[in-house]
Protein backbone atom coordinates (compact mmCIF):
# COMPACT_ATOMS: atom_id res chain seq x y z
CA UNK A 1 0.00 0.00 0.00
CA UNK A 2 0.82 3.54 -0.88
CA UNK A 3 1.00 6.40 1.27
CA UNK A 4 -0.93 9.07 0.23
CA UNK A 5 2.48 11.23 -0.60
CA UNK A 6 3.20 8.20 -2.60
CA UNK A 7 0.46 7.79 -4.52
CA UNK A 8 0.74 11.76 -5.15
CA UNK A 9 4.08 11.25 -6.75
CA UNK A 10 3.17 8.63 -8.66
CA UNK A 11 0.32 10.18 -10.07
CA UNK A 12 1.85 13.22 -10.86
CA UNK A 13 5.07 11.28 -12.56
CA UNK A 14 2.48 9.03 -14.82
CA UNK A 15 0.49 12.45 -15.92
CA UNK A 16 4.00 13.61 -16.99
CA UNK A 17 4.92 10.35 -18.89
CA UNK A 18 1.79 10.32 -20.75
CA UNK A 19 2.29 13.86 -22.16
CA UNK A 20 5.47 12.85 -23.61
CA UNK A 21 7.27 15.59 -22.47
CA UNK A 22 10.48 16.26 -20.59
CA UNK A 23 9.90 16.59 -17.04
CA UNK A 24 11.76 16.60 -13.27
CA UNK A 25 10.93 15.58 -10.11
CA UNK A 26 12.55 15.55 -6.87
CA UNK A 27 11.58 12.09 -4.71
CA UNK A 28 12.88 13.41 -1.47
CA UNK A 29 12.81 10.60 1.31
CA UNK A 30 14.25 9.25 4.25
CA UNK A 31 15.72 5.95 3.98
CA UNK A 32 13.18 3.38 4.46
CA UNK A 33 10.25 6.19 2.45
CA UNK A 34 9.58 3.98 0.09
CA UNK A 35 11.34 5.39 -2.46
CA UNK A 36 12.01 2.63 -4.21
CA UNK A 37 8.50 1.77 -4.40
CA UNK A 38 7.64 5.29 -6.36
CA UNK A 39 11.01 4.12 -8.83
CA UNK A 40 8.91 0.82 -9.59
CA UNK A 41 5.68 1.88 -10.04
CA UNK A 42 7.05 4.75 -12.11
CA UNK A 43 9.53 2.33 -14.11
CA UNK A 44 5.96 -0.08 -14.74
CA UNK A 45 4.17 2.13 -16.25
CA UNK A 46 6.59 3.97 -18.27
CA UNK A 47 7.48 0.53 -19.79
CA UNK A 48 3.66 -0.09 -20.34
CA UNK A 49 3.65 2.95 -22.52
CA UNK A 50 6.23 1.78 -24.29
CA UNK A 51 9.31 3.54 -22.79
CA UNK A 52 12.29 2.84 -21.83
CA UNK A 53 13.39 3.33 -18.35
CA UNK A 54 17.11 3.81 -16.56
CA UNK A 55 17.89 3.60 -13.09
CA UNK A 56 21.63 5.40 -11.87
CA UNK A 57 22.67 4.11 -8.83
CA UNK A 58 26.15 6.04 -7.81
CA UNK A 59 28.32 2.87 -7.08
CA UNK A 60 27.91 -0.65 -7.64
CA UNK A 61 26.89 -2.08 -4.07
CA UNK A 62 23.48 -0.39 -4.81
CA UNK A 63 23.16 -2.24 -7.48
CA UNK A 64 23.24 -5.60 -6.25
CA UNK A 65 20.65 -4.23 -3.68
CA UNK A 66 18.34 -3.22 -6.40
CA UNK A 67 18.51 -6.07 -8.53
CA UNK A 68 16.27 -8.36 -6.26
CA UNK A 69 14.11 -5.69 -6.12
CA UNK A 70 13.55 -4.76 -9.84
CA UNK A 71 13.52 -8.11 -11.28
CA UNK A 72 11.05 -9.28 -9.31
CA UNK A 73 8.94 -6.91 -11.44
CA UNK A 74 10.45 -6.17 -14.42
CA UNK A 75 11.12 -9.04 -17.18
CA UNK A 76 13.46 -7.30 -19.29
CA UNK A 77 15.95 -6.00 -17.35
CA UNK A 78 20.21 -5.64 -17.43
CA UNK A 79 22.46 -4.24 -15.16
CA UNK A 80 25.46 -2.16 -16.61
CA UNK A 81 28.67 -1.18 -14.49
CA UNK A 82 32.31 -1.38 -14.84
CA UNK A 83 32.98 -4.27 -12.80
CA UNK A 84 31.07 -6.51 -15.23
CA UNK A 85 33.67 -8.79 -17.83
CA UNK A 86 33.79 -6.72 -21.16
CA UNK A 87 32.32 -10.09 -23.06
CA UNK A 88 28.85 -9.35 -20.67
CA UNK A 89 29.14 -5.67 -20.95
CA UNK A 90 29.21 -6.18 -25.08
CA UNK A 91 26.26 -8.02 -25.19
CA UNK A 92 24.28 -6.16 -22.45
CA UNK A 93 25.04 -3.29 -24.72
CA UNK A 94 24.26 -5.33 -28.19
CA UNK A 95 20.65 -6.09 -26.17
CA UNK A 96 19.64 -2.70 -25.14
CA UNK A 97 20.43 -1.23 -28.80
CA UNK A 98 18.16 -3.88 -30.16
CA UNK A 99 15.64 -3.09 -27.90
CA UNK A 100 14.99 -6.06 -26.35
CA UNK A 101 16.18 -4.37 -22.91
CA UNK A 102 13.32 -2.15 -20.92
CA UNK A 103 15.42 -1.31 -17.85
CA UNK A 104 18.82 -0.41 -17.31
CA UNK A 105 20.30 -0.07 -13.69
CA UNK A 106 23.66 1.11 -13.47
CA UNK A 107 26.16 3.31 -12.53
CA UNK A 108 27.29 6.48 -13.97
CA UNK A 109 28.30 5.26 -17.64
CA UNK A 110 25.12 3.55 -18.07
CA UNK A 111 23.34 7.43 -18.60
CA UNK A 112 25.49 6.18 -22.29
CA UNK A 113 23.13 3.05 -23.06
CA UNK A 114 21.96 3.29 -26.16
CA UNK A 115 18.26 3.47 -25.69
CA UNK A 116 16.18 4.35 -28.27
CA UNK A 117 12.36 5.93 -27.00
CA UNK A 118 13.71 6.48 -23.48
CA UNK A 119 11.18 7.66 -21.37
CA UNK A 120 12.36 7.25 -17.65
CA UNK A 121 15.34 8.06 -15.86
CA UNK A 122 16.02 7.23 -12.53
CA UNK A 123 18.90 8.98 -10.08
CA UNK A 124 18.91 7.36 -7.19
CA UNK A 125 20.71 9.34 -4.06
CA UNK A 126 21.12 12.29 -6.81
CA UNK A 127 23.75 14.10 -4.51
CA UNK A 128 26.53 11.61 -4.63
CA UNK A 129 29.77 13.02 -5.97
CA UNK A 130 30.39 9.49 -7.50
CA UNK A 131 28.15 10.60 -10.32
CA UNK A 132 31.09 12.82 -11.05
CA UNK A 133 33.22 11.10 -14.00
CA UNK A 134 36.70 12.68 -12.58
CA UNK A 135 39.22 11.49 -15.30
CA UNK A 136 38.81 12.16 -19.28
CA UNK A 137 36.22 12.50 -20.57
CA UNK A 138 34.93 14.35 -17.52
CA UNK A 139 30.88 14.54 -17.29
CA UNK A 140 28.39 14.61 -14.91
CA UNK A 141 25.72 11.74 -15.23
CA UNK A 142 22.95 13.66 -13.90
CA UNK A 143 23.92 16.81 -16.57
CA UNK A 144 23.97 13.92 -19.22
CA UNK A 145 20.88 12.15 -18.22
CA UNK A 146 19.32 15.87 -17.97
CA UNK A 147 20.09 16.67 -21.69
CA UNK A 148 18.91 13.20 -22.57
CA UNK A 149 16.16 13.86 -20.89
CA UNK A 150 15.12 17.44 -23.23
CA UNK A 151 16.49 15.63 -26.42
CA UNK A 152 13.76 12.45 -26.04
CA UNK A 153 11.09 14.16 -24.36
CA UNK A 154 11.54 12.03 -21.05
CA UNK A 155 11.01 12.04 -17.55
CA UNK A 156 13.87 12.65 -14.66
CA UNK A 157 13.51 11.70 -10.95
CA UNK A 158 15.89 12.91 -8.80
CA UNK A 159 15.63 10.92 -5.44
CA UNK A 160 17.01 11.31 -2.08
CA UNK A 161 17.09 11.58 1.60
CA UNK A 162 19.58 14.62 1.34
CA UNK A 163 19.46 16.30 -1.97
CA UNK A 164 21.57 18.57 -3.31
CA UNK A 165 21.90 22.10 -2.81
CA UNK A 166 21.19 23.15 -6.59
CA UNK A 167 18.12 20.07 -7.30
CA UNK A 168 16.74 21.36 -3.91
CA UNK A 169 16.87 24.72 -4.61
CA UNK A 170 15.40 24.10 -8.31
CA UNK A 171 12.75 22.06 -6.30
CA UNK A 172 11.84 24.86 -4.28
CA UNK A 173 11.43 27.25 -7.52
CA UNK A 174 9.51 24.89 -9.21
Amino acid sequence: QLTDEQQNAVEDIEKALCKGREAQFLLHGITGSGKTEVYLRSATRAIKLGRKVLVLVPEIALTRHLIDTFTKRIDRFAVLHSDLPLKERYLTWQKIKDGEIDLVLGTRSAVFAPFGNLGLIIIDEEQEITYKQEQTPKYHASAVALKRAELESAVVIFGSATPSLETYHKALAG
